[in-house]
């Protein structure tokens, strides 16, 4: 079994309790890429997705992470066991699985590579019910499951017509002190993209973000998926967890605030956009900005501020969040698309800052006040 064990030095506090003593937290993940199936259709994406995500959860400081590449159904249960055996005391467990996925006989199953599944019963015998994932990581005081895998069924061809009808996708969970993190939503299934998918890109970018609670992690992911597959893909979360912050990252990584932890907030104000140069060759640009917190500007959907060269809209309104906020400026160009202009990553420094804009034809300057409230 390919399976090997990476340490990252790390400093976290996870709750409040823990940030007075944050030497004391630890992170585990065991993050596994099944892509070279033997009866059924090989995938691209998994192994990039999984070193993608393996860098940006060691960028997080995660102490210890087992990484398993195309596991066979004995593999895939003995990572679990060690992973189990790792996690007992954790202060978070997370497993992140990109491969194929799928419901049926009303569960989720991860499916290893050696999976034949002539027949729907064939499931408990030859698959991984999530169920067992997340018992794995039952002595961690936060479980995370991030699951790239919401895909058609790829058995269903040969199943008798009685058992083909599977929901496309995965089934949604409920499960105290877990958050499960879905690539799409129940119903919907993920694109692979590129080099890397959507999903599994976003992720990368925000296991690292300092400042941002677990709680809203999937949100954040959620925001990021939408915007890149132009709102065809929706990332899905199920959660019961405490509502304390509770950060990979910590608050505390930030220096001296003069705020309690839980108090504070990043509020982003006074947001002024200006057209340098509009990007259609003809009429104005219609624009319109979506921030990763879940507002948008103008508020309707399908709404658009209309702009041309030398014009300026000022925003109204502050927008703000206990997590560092993001604001994309989109397009809607007259063909249907919803381009992205450029995205600003206000991040924890406060001040006035201008951030400035060259996508196709155009060009655009965007000034902003970042400050922290209570």
């Amino acid at each position: 079994m390919a399976m090997t064990k990476q340490f990252a030095m790390f400093a976290a506090a996870l709750v409040m309790a823990l940030l007075a003593n944050p030497a004391h937290a630890r992170k585990v993940a065991l993050i596994v890429a099944n892509a070279e199936y033997e009866a059924t259709s090989a995938l691209t994406n998994p192994p990039a997705d999984a070193a993608l995500v393996a860098a940006a959860a060691e960028e997080a400081g995660f102490d210890e992470i087992i990484r398993v590449n195309d596991a066979n159904m004995d593999e895939f249960v003995d990572a679990l066991r060690a992973f189990g055996a790792m996690a007992d005391g954790a202060d978070v467990a997370m497993v992140y699985y990109a491969g194929h996925g799928m419901e049926g006989k009303g569960k989720n199953w991860l499916l290893p590579v050696d999976a034949k599944l002539e027949m729907e019963r064939d499931l408990p015998f030859e698959a991984i019910e999530l169920d067992v994932v997340v018992d794995a990581m039952e002595g961690a005081q936060v479980k995370i499951v991030v699951l790239d895998a919401c895909r058609n069924n790829p058995y269903a061809r040969k199943w008798k017509s009685a058992t083909r009808a599977v929901n496309r996708g995965l089934a949604p969970v409920e499960a105290d002190d877990v958050i499960v993190i879905y690539a799409a939503a129940p119903g919907m299934v993920a694109f692979d993209g590129a080099d890397n998918s959507p999903f599994a890109s976003s992720l990368a970018k925000r296991l690292p973000q300092p400042d941002l609670p677990l709680q809203l992690l999937g949100g954040a992911v959620r925001d990021d998926v939408l915007a890149a597959t132009d709102s065809d893909q929706r990332p899905f979360v199920s959660a019961s967890v405490t509502g304390t912050p509770i950060y990979l990252v910590p608050r505390s990584q930030r220096g001296n605030l003069p705020f309690a932890p839980g108090e504070i907030k990043f509020i982003v104000e006074n947001i002024v956009i200006r057209c340098i140069k509009t990007t259609e060759t003809f009429g104005e640009d219609e624009v319109y900005l979506l921030v990763n917190n879940g507002e948008r500007m103008p508020e309707l959907d399908g709404t658009k501020y209309d702009i041309d060269s030398g014009e300026t809209w000022a925003i109204e309104r502050t927008f703000s969040s206990i997590a560092p906020i993001s604001i994309a400026l989109m397009e809607d160009d007259p063909i249907g698309d919803h381009d992205r202009i450029g995205t600003i990553d206000t991040g924890t420094q406060v001040g006035s800052f201008t951030k400035t804009f060259e996508y196709d034809r155009g060009k655009y300057e965007v000034s902003y006040d970042l400050r922290l409230g209570g």
